[in-house]
Formats: C-alpha cells, structure tokens, sequence
C-alpha cells in the first residue's frame, strides 16, 4: 500500500482538530501546532481518542468537548517529568562513572581498560576499545591535550580520563564487560543495589531512558522497551506484574523512578 497523505497548513490541522471534535482558543492551537508539531502532539491526544469501530485501526474521533488546552498541560508535564529524571539519571550516572573508575583502576591499573584480559569478550572487547579510541583522538578536552604534549605511553589516558568521555550506554557496556566480579558487586553495593546483575540491568535500563529524554521523547504514559530488573530490596516500591508464576515490574516509567532512588544514592554528594 503506498503512502499518500498530503502535507498540510496549520490552518487545515486546525480544522481537522475541530472537525473530530477537540475544542480550544484558536490562537493556542495554532503556537503550538507552528512550535512543536501536528504529529508530536497526537502522541498526548491518543488517549482521548474514542475506540475505534469494527474494521478500524483507529478513530481519530474525539468526545465532544475535549478541550486542546488539556492536551497542552500533558505535553508541558511531559517535558518537566523528562527535565526530573534526566537530573536523576545524570546523578547516577556520575556515581556509577566513579566508583567504577576507582574501583577498577585500583584493582588492575591506571590503564586497565587497554588491557583485554580483563574483560570478557574479545570481540566485544574489540569494537568498545576501537570506539573509545577514535573518541579520544577526536577529543579536544583540556585534560586529553595535556596528556598527550605530556606523554608518550601508554597512548591512551588513564582510565579517569577515558570514562569522562563515555556516555552512559557506554559505561553500562565497559562495566557489563569487566570480568571482575567482586568489584562489580562492591560498586552495586555502593550504589544500594544488591548485586552485579541488578546493576547492568538499571545501567542498561536508564541508558535507553535518557536517550529518550536526550532525544525529546515522549515518557508519559510509555511502556518502556527494557524493564527494570527484579530488585527483591524494591518489592514494596515497584510495580510488579504478576503472571501465572512470574512476578516481574512492569515496564512502565513509574518502575524507572524506582530504581535509582535508594538510600545510598540519595545520601552521595551528586
């Protein structure tokens, strides 16, 4: 089936709007639809929808009333809801850069991360290191300019100034990848998280839902594609599904606001 929907102007998203059934200043209706878009509000007026009948995918029809200005406060709750937990995640993420990067450096060396023994896949391995490289060589930073008029070898930084530049995806896939054991669990503890597992579980989980928040994603009223590891520590505070015999959180925002919020994080100076 071949796509054939014609762009069209304000005006006539607006009469589309009032002809399905949604009300509203006319003004406030055309600022937002110029300033953010016919298609990324219809993400916040799904809900509103009416159901749609036998044979449709959607109505795309509206109780009588509903009013644009509602829709509107769902959208600027969005964007604060994102604005708060980007600031947790940033805080965990920065805890989580840390303890790992002392840690790690302690146990195997300032330049443990250009050793390969200490990690588990060799392929893996292979492509973080090559990323990370190309990342530094393109690197202005003030601290990478000064190691490299300073040094010659190793012709890396150490690892303190390498997990500076890695974003989150990146540290959650440096620290799944360490073969050390303990030190992973010493750094979950530190974190208020039982284990290593749980760890790369949320790593992995808040990575994807940053980049949400990065990108200007809807986070209201979204089922998350990763779910939050089963913390049995969090039980009274998350949303557990229960199916048959598997208790699991469900996927939803309200389980990612769980999990970097327990005591040992809330008390860390960040």
């Amino acid at each position: 089936m071949q796509y054939q929907h014609l762009p069209t102007t304000i005006d006539e998203q607006i009469e589309f709007l009032r002809s399905r059934g949604i009300v509203g200043d006319e003004d406030l209706m055309r600022r937002w639809l110029k300033t953010v878009g016919y298609y990324r509000l219809s993400a916040y007026w799904l809900p509103w929808e009416l159901p749609p009948a036998d044979g449709e995918t959607r109505s795309k029809r509206f109780p009588a009333g509903t009013n644009f200005k509602d829709i509107i406060d769902i959208y600027i709750f969005d964007r604060q809801l994102r604005l708060l937990i980007m600031e947790a995640i940033d805080r965990f993420e920065i805890a989580v850069r840390a303890r790992w990067t002392n840690l790690f450096s302690l146990a195997h060396g300032a330049h443990a991360h250009m050793d390969y023994t200490n990690f588990q896949n060799g392929f893996d391995y292979a492509r973080m290191f090559s990323k990370i490289s190309t990342t530094v060589e393109q690197s202005s930073e003030v601290f990478i300019e000064h190691y490299r008029k300073k040094y010659t070898s190793p012709y890396l930084p150490p690892l303190w100034q390498i997990t500076e530049l890695m974003t989150l995806g990146e540290i959650s896939m440096w620290v799944k990848a360490a073969k050390d054991n303990n030190m992973k669990d010493a750094v979950a503890k530190d974190l208020g998280l039982p284990n290593k597992e749980t760890m790369e579980g949320t790593l992995q989980l808040l990575s994807y839902v940053r980049n949400i928040c990065a990108h200007h994603g809807r986070l209201w009223n979204r089922r998350t594609v990763k779910r939050a590891p089963n913390i049995k520590s969090f039980r009274h505070d998350m949303d557990i599904e229960v199916n048959g015999n598997q208790h699991q959180p469900r996927n939803s925002v309200y389980n990612v606001l769980v999990c970097p919020s327990s005591d040992n994080l809330r008390h860390m100076a960040v």
